[in-house]
């Protein structure tokens, strides 16, 4: 705090009221003049602080009111405001209640976190809720932040993976009512891209395939990926692909009925399964399976990769929490853990990226 010139007050007077507790920022060379309120450059944070045994909710809402003149005072200031809470006596379990009416919430959007507690079936609970993303940070668990989250997103490599080509293909296995060519094609070739065979450059083995307009060339794969690709293409597991993205057949199902595409590997099975509901299944791999036991604190071995369907459903799980907290879209997300993952070395436990 002495670094960042930072000085806490408790009764702050405020814009006319006591503020119950104030941080601040002083200017770059304080202690000049009387006191060193003289030298504060800007009010950062804001908390009105109530707590009460059992009695009414007056003094509650009348904290509201007064954050809500502050704010009202000066709706350009940086300043953030906090309700700290502690009311003794029982409420309901509501997610996401809040001591503001909706009409404050407008108001109360992007400058406002409540912080709360009270009695929910006999057990004190405490919970916090931030208006429009404030305090993104908080349950924020894993070994990188969202800035390297982000940045990692730009480093992702769209010549060996391109977005329009997978993106195209995509809405095609998302439109399509019925068994088509075209929809048989579209999981083909996004089978090939999965397995890097996807390029904008020709080579002597490569097949035409155009996307909106553009040329793209597809290169040949191994008999083993060439088999597994013919199986998952097949009317049957067509047809019951179309079923699990209409919702008319569970995961579980649709796994069992597809487990049989091969024996060698889950990456293409669990990519299968993503292609029908991509916003919902993640693309599994070695990068992204490397991304997720390192931020669980594993040691990174040479055989670290995922192995069975008991692995994809622990980093499905992973992966939609962080797109969650993230606020992102998932497949930024995705690329963005698949570029930390790529960065990663065996034996990298414990260290930072």
């Amino acid at each position: 705090m002495e670094e960042n010139q930072l000085r806490i007050y408790t009764e702050y007077t405020y814009k006319g009221f006591v503020a119950d507790l104030a941080i601040v920022k002083l200017n770059d060379d304080p202690g000049n003049k009387n006191h060193l309120k003289g030298d504060i450059e800007s009010v950062l944070a804001i908390m009105e602080i109530k707590y009460k045994a059992g009695s009414g909710d007056k003094p509650f809402l009348d904290d509201i009111r007064k954050i809500e003149s502050y704010i009202k005072l000066s709706p350009r200031e940086i300043t953030q405001y906090y309700l700290a809470f502690v009311h003794e006596i029982e409420y309901e379990n509501i997610e996401g209640d809040s001591w503001l009416t909706t009409s404050q919430q407008k108001w109360a959007n992007g400058r406002l976190t409540e912080l709360s507690g009270c009695y929910i079936d006999e057990e004190m609970q405490w919970t916090v809720l931030s208006h429009h993303e404030l305090n993104r940070n908080y349950k924020w668990e894993y070994r990188f932040t969202r800035e390297e989250l982000s940045k990692a997103v730009n480093h992702f490599n769209e010549l060996k993976y391109s977005h329009a080509f997978y993106h195209y293909l995509l809405d095609v296995m998302k439109n399509e009512t019925e068994v088509t060519q075209k929809l048989v094609d579209a999981a083909k070739y996004l089978m090939y891209w999965k397995l890097g065979k996807v390029s904008a450059k020709k080579t002597p083995s490569s097949w035409e395939v155009k996307v909106e307009g553009k040329t793209y060339y597809v290169a040949e794969t191994t008999p083993r990926n060439r088999q597994v690709i013919a199986k998952a293409t097949a009317q049957d597991k067509i047809e019951a692909g179309l079923k699990f993205r209409d919702n008319l057949m569970t995961f579980n199902e649709f796994k069992r009925e597809i487990e049989s595409i091969t024996n060698t590997s889950i990456v293409l099975p669990t990519f299968y399964t993503h292609i029908w509901r991509p916003s919902e299944f993640p693309i599994l791999d070695v990068k992204v399976w490397r991304t997720y036991k390192w931020n669980k604190g594993d040691d990174l071995k040479k055989h670290t990769k995922p192995m069975s369907w008991n692995h994809y459903e622990e980093y499905t799980a992973f992966f939609n929490g962080l797109v969650k907290v993230s606020g992102e879209e998932w497949r930024k997300v995705d690329k963005g853990i698949w570029v930390i993952g790529e960065k990663l070395k065996v034996g990298t436990v414990g260290k930072e990226l």
